[in-house]
């Protein structure tokens, strides 16, 4: 691992995601994966539990959060959260029900996390993971057939903009001509004089 790379992992904790020096090293001593994970992801990955689960910069040291998949996180997140039991807090930080405990929601087995924190089966989350999978899949077709849409547009744009710069192009020949003849007509007139 180059030193670089390593530098710009603790960058990105305590820039961006504001995580303090003494944090930064439990993450790294508690989840040293972070130093091989791509940095966009990681990012999301923090951004993903910070404004969308509601945890706070110390639950997240604490439960060792970031040594897991985002898809493991969102996967059990998600199935929580649409079963009703797990809610995204406030401004405040309140919810209406008390949220599990992230250890109990992450550093468990998938067995002990149905069992315990979801209560329900083996077959259900089965289903559930598919069906998540699927929209996640839609989402990001939907996503990028809007970029490229976007993009199209962006061109379209660009040749009416290029179209109207010939047009003013055009119309100043044009008036340029316009002028040249009343010059010439002013001449005639003086010499007539």
């Amino acid at each position: 691992m180059r030193q670089q790379d390593i530098n710009d992992t603790v960058r990105l904790l305590k820039e961006k995601c504001l995580f303090t020096v003494q944090q930064v090293t439990k993450i790294l001593h508690s989840c040293p994966s972070v130093l091989r994970e791509d940095l966009g992801q990681l990012e999301y990955k923090f951004q993903y539990a910070y404004f969308r689960m509601g945890i706070k910069h110390p639950d997240i040291v604490k439960s060792e959060y970031l040594q897991y998949s985002l898809t493991k996180i969102k996967q059990r997140h998600i199935y929580l959260e649409r079963l009703g039991r797990y809610q995204t807090p406030d401004k405040k930080g309140q919810t209406q029900i008390p949220n599990p405990l992230l250890k109990d929601i992450l550093r468990v087995s998938e067995a002990e996390f149905l069992a315990r924190t979801a209560c329900t089966s083996v077959e259900e989350f089965q289903v559930f993971k598919k069906l998540l999978a699927r929209e996640e899949e839609e989402s990001e077709s939907s996503t990028s057939d809007d970029k490229r849409a976007s993009l199209d547009e962006d061109e379209d744009d660009d040749d009416e903009e290029d179209n109207d710069e010939d047009d003013n192009d055009e119309d100043d020949d044009d008036e340029d001509d316009d002028e040249a003849e009343d010059n010439d007509e002013d001449e005639d007139d003086d010499e007539e004089e």
